[in-house]
């Protein structure tokens, strides 16, 4: 019975949470800040937010400890992708409750996570009071644009220091601990314009650029094969290409916009490097610019506290949990070069991040409470 009260108030809970509109663009978090606060104000807990230049994209740090001591950290990033409403079935803001099921807005991707992670910020000092660990709950934005005003602020300002991360992206509940890095890079090829009429004359950088293009889809991709580490795979992807000046000028100049994940067998440098050599081997006129990128990271699969959390999930779920790859990036990736642990671990599929009529596995999200407050008690 007392099981089933708490998934009422998990689902009650996070009801609230997907009616709060945090979708990207703009991202704005500013009412789930209030809302944060507003639930928290009799736990005790030192509640800050902060922001880096737009006041309302927040960031909500909750810990039961002050100063910057290290500590363990949980993470759920609080804004969603914008809904197509033709394709939902029901108002993505207000979250539908089956028996097995509930559908809404971030229901997976990651509100579920919040809103576990916010219970147990609530009855913290309550259920854990031989707790001596410094704990901090961090509630952020700017996930879903990849962008620079979220967990990568609040590390780069020193407002987070874990020497554990446990991120509430949604793996059923099981383990990641290892992902690929990525980097995207720009290519430019050149050419010689001419008249359209005379295409003979000049030397046409969008054919140049499909030479480029087929050479790295077929040849690169292949010995890229090198890098796989286990499931993890090094891969290459063409994601944009623009060139042309008017449609009868054969073409000067073309742009193609690359996108590479990097295995733990690579860093960023190695990578970009080795991109770059075997370009100006083959096309010398092509130029290669870095536009930005993460290492990727492989945190110790033996560290007490994930050891901890498989213990917990072995008690709650009678069966060993899985360990899964990964195909995004997650805002673990900012303390990627920091020697920490970082453990994604969160309710629901993965695969329902992003897509219209999102649906939570109910039970996952009461399992994910129980093996965190589990986790938790070992830590007294």
């Amino acid at each position: 019975m007392r099981s089933k009260k708490i998934q009422r108030d998990l689902l009650k809970l996070l009801r609230v949470l997907v009616k709060i509109n945090t979708s990207y663009p703009p991202g704005d978090s500013n009412k789930f800040d209030r809302y944060i606060r507003y639930y928290l104000k009799k736990s005790k807990l030192k509640i800050n937010s902060y922001y880096d230049k737009d006041k309302k994209k927040l960031n909500t740090v909750v810990k039961n400890y002050a100063g910057e001591s290290k500590s363990l950290v949980f993470n759920s990033h609080i804004d969603t992708v914008k809904p197509i409403h033709e394709e939902w079935k029901t108002n993505p803001y207000s979250l539908k409750i089956t028996n097995k099921y509930s559908y809404g807005l971030g229901a997976v991707n990651c509100k579920a996570s919040a809103a576990v992670q916010l219970y147990i910020a609530k009855n913290l000092k309550k259920d854990f009071k031989n707790l001596k660990e410094r704990i901090c709950f961090t509630f952020v934005t700017s996930e879903e644009n990849l962008g620079p005003e979220g967990t990568f602020y609040l590390r780069k300002k020193n407002l987070i220091n874990p020497h554990t991360l446990i991120l509430g992206a949604p793996t059923n509940n099981n383990f990641l601990i290892e992902e690929r890095g990525v980097f995207w890079a720009k290519v430019t090829t050149k050419g010689k314009t001419s008249h359209a009429g005379e295409p003979e004359k000049g030397s046409n950088s969008i054919v140049n650029a499909s030479k480029l293009i087929l050479d790295l889809n077929t040849n690169y991709r292949n010995i890229l094969k090198r890098f796989n580490s286990g499931i993890h795979k090094s891969t290459i992807s063409i994601g944009i290409i623009k060139g042309g000046e008017n449609i009868n000028v054969v073409p000067f100049k073309t742009e193609i916009l690359i996108d590479r994940r990097i295995t733990s067998k690579e860093n960023i440098k190695f990578s970009y490097t080795h991109l770059r050599a075997y370009l100006n081997k083959k096309f010398k006129n092509a130029k290669l610019e870095f536009l930005t990128g993460t290492n990727p990271f492989k945190s110790n699969p033996k560290n007490i506290y994930l050891l901890n959390l498989i213990k917990s999930y072995k008690k709650i779920k009678k069966n060993s949990p899985k360990f899964l790859s990964s195909i995004g990036v997650s805002d673990g990736r900012y303390f990627a070069d920091d020697k920490i642990n970082i453990i994604n671990f969160g309710p629901g599929s993965g695969d329902e991040g992003h897509k219209s009529n999102e649906k939570l596995i109910n039970k996952e999200l009461l399992e994910n409470y129980l093996i965190l407050k589990d986790f938790l008690n070992k830590l007294n």
